[in-house]
């Protein structure tokens, strides 16, 4: 016969084993930062790059060019996720053209337009 005590003991230890089941099947991820580029130019963007220091470029890896008249979501690498909010940021054209670079803040504006 199961008394009160120990349906409450049963219920504790299944209630802990299955926290540490949900824990190790879904660990946590790790936080995702995004920024939206909204193309307003009449050609397409092929590269995203950004740098801290205005010297040593690095480029996000796009999916696609991001369309004249659209928009694209970019999300920075993990390994950028404790670098300082405001950095240099050029754009390069599927024309081989680049834009001359220019000091962003993406933490006050996730939204980065690009215009001619």
């Amino acid at each position: 016969m199961i008394t009160p005590k120990l349906l409450k003991v049963a219920v504790a230890t299944v209630g802990a084993a299955l926290s540490l089941v949900s824990i190790f099947a879904n660990p946590t991820k790790a936080e995702e930062f995004t920024f939206t580029v909204e193309n307003k130019t009449d050609v397409a963007i092929s590269q995203v790059l950004v740098s801290e220091d205005g010297e040593t470029w690095g480029y996000f890896s796009l999916e696609s060019n991001i369309a004249p008249q659209t928009e694209g979501q970019i999300v920075w690498g993990e390994h950028t996720n404790h670098e300082a909010c405001s950095q240099w940021i050029k754009i390069g054209y599927v024309d081989g053209t680049m834009s001359p670079p220019a000091k962003f803040d993406f933490c006050e504006n996730p939204a980065l337009v690009v215009e001619d």
